[in-house]
């Protein structure tokens, strides 16, 4: 079996179709919001690691969302993909805000109680 053959097999599992599936999304929101090629770049490899990691964590929200709309859970997988590729780089970076504020916190808090009491 070939290189190409590897690959496009690959890109029949459930993996390769979330990766495609933000890759698409990815490519969506760096044509949409246009800041230069490495912006782009940046925003193509985050949405489609996204898609391909965080997609089954949105999918029972996505579920949610859709409510009465019947949309088979096959479908669901990859407009969940799509999402978090056009998504992506928002939701990572509410989470690297999140983890900062998270540690900001506790360092303030340290500081606040670390033996400045007056005894």
């Amino acid at each position: 079996m070939s290189m190409w053959q590897s690959f496009a097999a690959w890109l029949e599992t459930a993996t390769g179709e979330l990766a495609t599936a933000g890759l698409a999304g990815a490519a969506v929101s760096a044509a949409m919001e246009w800041t230069g090629f490495r912006s782009a770049v940046r925003k193509i490899v985050v949405g489609t690691l996204c898609a391909m990691y965080l997609s089954p964590l949105a999918i029972p929200l996505l579920s949610w969302v859709l409510g009465a709309i019947d949309v088979p859970i096959e479908k669901t997988a990859g407009m969940s993909g799509f999402l978090m590729g056009v998504l992506g780089i928002v939701v990572i970076e509410i989470l690297f805000k999140v983890f900062r504020l998270h540690r900001d916190y506790k360092l303030t808090t340290s500081r606040g109680s670390g033996g400045n009491e007056e005894t």
